[in-house]
């Protein structure tokens, strides 16, 4: 039961039937779906914050670590209902992510999480598009519109920009969850287990590189690519990668044209150099408030725009205390990868079932493709992003119950790990902008 009432969870989370159907307007169908499943899991969702538990998964540490990092961030700067309500609003995430942890416990329930993420992104892309091309209309749809002026004509014109529902009203959002289901598909396509079934994968294949397409997002074609990339790359080895790489990269670039395919453009001009502007802009108010940052979901407030890099926007607003530890749960994860992926091919290959090694590539390619596209938003604070975090570390802890000893446990030596990755992050960062911004 606890399994299902998470899967409706994050039906409404992608489809928002309240933004769909007037009668529901107002009514918290998330809430009361999320209160429901934490009343259903809640003895192994207590069990997660022992300190033990907490060692053997530094992800989940990090991530509820966060949450008085939330609070001082506002604490330190005597502002009390700030602290309050953002410490809140954190919790809500943090408990989606814990309430994940504690009912996606097997293989099997990792693979139906999948599988029922890509239907339901699908269903939200599907009236997306339908309303992008006018066959329905969705008033809680706003089609993003970009204007641009044409180099050769000096005219304006206007690129609409496809979005959809709920935290997917952004292009960039839908396009990172477009390359995450990508990804599913190509999952669903290789699960021998589907037989002749296989097949139908196409479908919503199709859909999701039309949905990443029709939002024009950069980051989410360099997501895509990235993501490919890897992918290809754990399947086929580098060679074979390369090849591929060399043929097929012209041929998307020049498949989807316009605003995608201007990557370097994106960074020397335009849109690239604005968001360089907001990094810059929040590195100087970290200088101010290095430790503890200049409070939760304050950097719209204080530069103007939010950072649209999720990194650089968590160090600015919690400091080198919270950035650290959001950094940190990307960092042990791919560290985690990593590790398992060399056991189980040294040590564990015949003491493993096939289906929870089939999911290794794809798991880590879904959370690259968002680290990725984390580059270029920020999203720090939204469900999916400890979506893509949780079905990793359930798939870390599922490792550690077939036999396979926690490949990162959270010792002092790994906390100066971290601290050096993330003095090592903003230092690239500032590099980056010393040669890049204009």
């Amino acid at each position: 039961m606890d399994f299902v009432l998470f899967l409706l969870v994050n039906l409404t989370l992608f489809v928002r039937p309240a933004e769909l159907i007037p009668a529901l307007e107002g009514v918290p169908i998330y809430n009361y779906l999320i209160l429901a499943t934490l009343a259903a899991c809640l003895p192994r969702f207590a069990r997660q914050l022992q300190p033990e538990q907490l060692a053997r998964t530094p992800i989940t540490a990090c991530i509820v670590a966060m949450i008085p990092a939330v609070a001082i961030s506002h604490l330190m700067h005597f502002d009390l209902y700030s602290a309050r309500v953002g410490t809140f609003a954190f919790l809500k995430l943090v408990v989606y992510y814990m309430v994940l942890m504690a009912v996606v416990n097997t293989t099997q329930r990792i693979r139906a999480l999948l599988y029922a993420v890509a239907l339901f992104a699908s269903i939200s892309s599907t009236i997306a598009v339908l309303h992008y091309y006018g066959v329905i209309d969705v008033p809680s749809i706003t089609l993003a519109r970009e204007n641009q002026i044409d180099p050769e004509t000096d005219e304006p014109f206007v690129i609409p920009r496809l979005c959809s529902t709920g935290v997917f009203g952004d292009p960039n959002d839908l396009s990172m969850l477009a390359v995450a289901c990508i990804v599913i598909c190509l999952f669903g396509m290789d699960d021998k287990r589907l037989g002749i079934f296989r097949i139908a994968w196409t479908i919503p294949l199709a859909l999701f590189f039309l949905t990443l397409v029709l939002t024009k997002s950069r980051g989410g074609m360099l997501a895509f690519a990235t993501a490919a990339g890897l992918l290809c790359y754990m399947r086929f080895g580098f060679w074979k990668t390369a090849i591929v790489a060399g043929i097929a990269i012209p041929v998307l670039l020049a498949t989807v044209g316009g605003r995608q395919a201007d990557l370097s453009g994106g960074m020397s001009g335009g849109t690239g150099q604005a968001r360089l502007e907001l990094w810059s802009g929040g590195l100087t108010l970290l200088k101010g408030s290095p430790l503890f940052g200049i409070g939760y979901q304050s950097y719209g407030d204080e530069v103007g725009q939010v950072a649209h890099n999720s990194f650089v926007h968590v160090f600015v607003e919690l400091g080198l205390f919270g950035g650290a530890l959001f950094l940190g749960a990307f960092w042990f994860a791919a560290l985690s990868f990593w590790k398992i992926s060399r056991r189980i091919s040294a040590e564990y290959q015949f003491t493993t079932t096939l289906a929870f090694r089939r999911q290794l590539p794809y798991l880590l390619t879904i959370l690259c493709g968002f680290s990725v596209s984390m580059f270029s938003l920020s999203r720090a604070y939204v469900e999916p992003t400890y979506l893509a975090l949780g079905m990793a570390n359930a798939y870390f802890v599922e490792a550690r119950r077939l036999g396979i000893p926690t490949p990162v446990r959270l010792t002092p030596q790994r906390l100066g790990e971290l601290l050096a990755v993330s003095i090592a992050f903003l230092l690239f960062i500032y590099l980056f902008l010393r040669f890049n911004l204009r």
